[in-house]
């Protein structure tokens, strides 16, 4: 790798070159992030009935439906979307 390369690939780029102005102002309008807390807990809880009804839903679907094709092609979308999060949850941590 040349000299020049490397320069190239450890300059910094100022925001101002991509970012509008005031992009950091964020004041306090937007929530900190903070985990654990109970604005957090009461999302988590949100999510997890939210996937408990679809869950619920899912499987009232699979035994009213008796085309075999299609509950075929809902597990197999399902199998593949549980793959993706472990993979993500794996790589994450």
């Amino acid at each position: 790798m040349t000299q020049d390369n490397q320069d190239n690939q450890n300059k910094k780029i100022s925001t101002k070159e991509y970012m509008q102005e005031g992009w950091n102002d964020c004041g306090f309008v937007v929530h900190p992030y903070k985990r654990g807390s109970r604005h957090n807990k009461i999302g988590m809880w949100i999510m997890w009935i939210f996937y408990t009804i679809v869950s619920i839903q899912l499987i009232y679907a699979f035994s009213v439906i008796p085309f075999f094709p299609i509950t075929f092609t809902i597990l197999i979308i399902l199998s593949l979307m549980s793959y993706v999060v472990i993979v993500a949850k794996s790589n994450h941590s």
